[in-house]
């Protein structure tokens, strides 16, 4: 009976203009037996044919150990082969994405910057076609009138399959903003017309839920302007060169506040200096719970922004850029019982590395066990002095809050 009205809501959804499931699997995502529903978190795996074999070991271990009942890419995912030719930097794509289907786990993704970039030649439209060849892909396009390409929703049903309890957000958050002359005027943001999509949207799922509305938590590469001014010290003016200047006329400073956010933040966030109020529709919508980024590889934290959560999940990837204590990926467990919030954990490189029979170790691009477990001493040492500090001084207020 539970399965009977699992597929009549589906066939509402669909044709309430709600895509449900994956046309090519049919997968439909439900909370499990006990109310639980996990996502597992991979940013910038930042890797393409050949494939190191460090990081396939990483995905396919992460997934054992967490369990997940979806993956989610979060951007600059496949970069381009090694002879830079088309034919091998699809070969990148199939090590990849073997994996899951060979777990049987479903995915999804948003692209990043350097995905737009990785193969020039190659529109994401068709990478996207790329992945949905792929058993268990459940990224789709939701309107190819906007911006970017595969921003997307994807429902999630109760554990009885009688309603929709939660719901995912996927946003394509582009690329670079060019000036007239062709320069790069910094990175891209999600735009106007993506943003009332999401509201139409969110007010659909709304009218589904008997008025009530869908909790939900969103996706996307690019982190915003809210988020990054409330982990620096930010100010209602610019000046120059020194400060970060967005278009509204205030500026973040270079410099973190530590006591404002929970978490370790490596590097600058490098947010669009644009912003057409994706933020504010999510405050005003009042369905997302949290926002999940990626691109700054370093950064591994949270922070409320407005009531919403702005979390910086750090960099998997083993041949760019990297954190020495952060790399890694991250958890999300939903429970039915209560979907105002969520968990989190962090699946560090270094904790599944030392454990017996892992394959990450001593590969290419890779390090030994004894470097990984350096990594783990200098991850605690590092926590615990934010930790002590943190609780020694509080939170101090910050110099400019956000409106």
């Amino acid at each position: 009976m539970k399965k009977v009205i699992s597929i009549l809501l589906a066939v509402v959804l669909i044709f309430s203009g709600v895509v449900f499931a994956s046309a090519k699997t049919g997968t439909t995502l439900q909370f499990d037996e006990n109310g639980q529903f996990k996502i597992l978190v991979l940013a910038d795996i930042q890797s393409g044919y050949p494939v190191g074999e460090a990081l396939k070991a990483y995905i396919a271990e992460a997934i054992d150990a967490s369990e997940p009942d979806l993956v989610v890419f979060l951007g600059d995912n496949i970069m381009g082969s090694d002879d830079k030719s088309e034919e091998r930097y699809w070969m990148g794509y199939d090590e990849v994405l073997t994996i899951l289907e060979d777990k049987n786990v479903p995915f999804t993704l948003v692209f990043g910057n350097h995905d737009d970039e990785s193969m020039p030649t190659i529109t994401k439209e068709e990478m996207l076609r790329k992945y949905q060849s792929f058993n268990g892909c459940l990224a789709y396009d939701a309107d190819p009138s906007l911006h970017g390409c595969a921003t997307h929703n994807l429902p999630i049903l109760s554990s009885d399959g009688t309603k929709i309890a939660y719901n995912l957000w996927m946003f394509d958050s582009g690329d670079y903003v060019f000036n007239e002359d062709g320069s790069r005027n910094g990175y891209d943001c999600v735009r106007a017309d993506q943003i009332e999509w999401y509201k139409q949207t969110s007010e659909n799922l709304q009218a589904l839920n008997g008025g009530e509305v869908v909790p939900s938590m969103a996706f996307q590469h690019i982190i915003t302007q809210e988020a990054t001014q409330a982990v620096m010290f930010s100010l209602p003016f610019q000046l120059g060169a020194i400060t970060r200047n967005f278009s509204d006329g205030t500026s973040a400073t270079y410099l973190p506040n530590y006591f404002a956010f929970e978490g370790l933040l490596g590097e600058a966030p490098c947010p669009s200096l644009e912003n057409e109020g994706q933020w504010d529709a999510f405050v005003e919508r009042g369905d997302v719970v949290a926002c999940f980024f990626g691109h700054d590889h370093k950064n591994n934290f949270s922070v409320n922004v407005n009531g919403v959560d702005a979390v910086s999940v750090p960099g998997t990837t083993f041949r760019s850029y990297r954190s020495v204590t952060e790399q890694g990926s991250l958890v999300i467990t939903l429970d039915e019982s209560d979907l105002s919030t969520y968990s989190t954990e962090n699946l560090y490189t270094s904790d599944l590395a030392v454990k017996e029979g892992s394959n990450i170790p001593n590969q290419e691009h890779s390090e030994s066990v004894i470097n990984y477990k350096f990594r783990t001493f200098a991850r605690f040492l590092a926590h615990g002095i934010l930790d002590v500090l943190r609780g020694l001084f509080a939170r101090i207020p910050v110099p400019y809050t956000v409106k």
